[in-house]
Parts: structure tokens; sequence; C-alpha cells
């Protein structure tokens, strides 16, 4: 199976710049749900990937010794630029799902941003699409 048929799409993705505010992304995590919010340039290039657990982890010790206003402050001074993870692991929609899958155990992640020839954002392939595929796959049977 393609990865183009497991991945999430980029148009069901949500994206932000490297210069927003980390205050941004917090809808996108509790509310929205989504577990990475990638990171591109004008042109739709990836930059960047933070995670939920990349996104929790600056904000923890702020959490825990420091007021609401001055949380609320931290968060709207700090850029995603500051907490995101760059360079970012890329692989094409042509990627063979075994490959795709080495790479996420190799390096220790859990998605891989599927991108074109120049960096632009075609979608998101998590470790929970592939297992859902698989799921899928082996129901019909």
């Amino acid at each position: 199976m393609p990865l183009n048929a497991m991945m999430t799409p980029r148009s069901k993705l949500i994206t932000t710049h490297g210069d927003a505010s980390l205050a941004s992304l917090r809808n996108v995590f509790t509310v929205a749900r989504f577990q990475h919010v990638v990171v591109v340039d004008g042109v739709d290039k990836v930059i960047g990937i933070v995670s939920v657990k990349d996104y929790f982890k600056v904000l923890s010790p702020v959490m825990d010794a420091a007021s609401d206003q001055a949380i609320g402050l931290f968060m709207r001074t700090r850029k995603v630029h500051q907490v995101m993870v760059s360079p970012v692991i890329t692989v094409t929609p042509d990627t063979s799902l075994r490959v795709a899958a080495a790479m996420l155990i190799e390096h220790n992640i859990s998605c891989l941003i599927v991108a074109d020839s120049q960096l632009r954002l075609l979608g998101l392939l998590s470790w929970k699409d592939i297992l859902k595929s698989a799921l899928l796959a082996k129901a019909a049977k």
C-alpha cells in the first residue's frame, strides 16, 4: 500500500510558522487534539515540527513555578522556532512502508513528514496510520 493512501494529507493538517507564539499552539494540542504541528515557511516548505510532547516539555518548568500571568506572558513571547525540532526526517510518497516503519523505529520518532523533492509538505505519516492500515488490511482478508 502506498504511503499517500495511509498518511494524513496536507489538507487535513494544521501547520504553523516559526515566528508564531507558543500560545497559538494551545488550541491545536488541547482542543483539536492534534499530536504534531508541522512548521512551514511562506511557500509551504517544511522547516520543523512540534509535537505535543515537545510543547508540554517546554511548558512544564514554567507551569510548576509561575503564576497564570507569567505563564501567559511566556507563551506569548516564546516562538515556535525556539522549540521546534529541526531538521525533520522526511520521506517521499514513493517510500516503501517497510522503510518508513524502520525509520520510525530507528529514529525513535512517532511520525514522518511526507514531502516532495523541494521539501513542500504533502502529508504526515504516524505510527498510528501504519497500525490502522495493517488492521484494516487484515480485516479485509
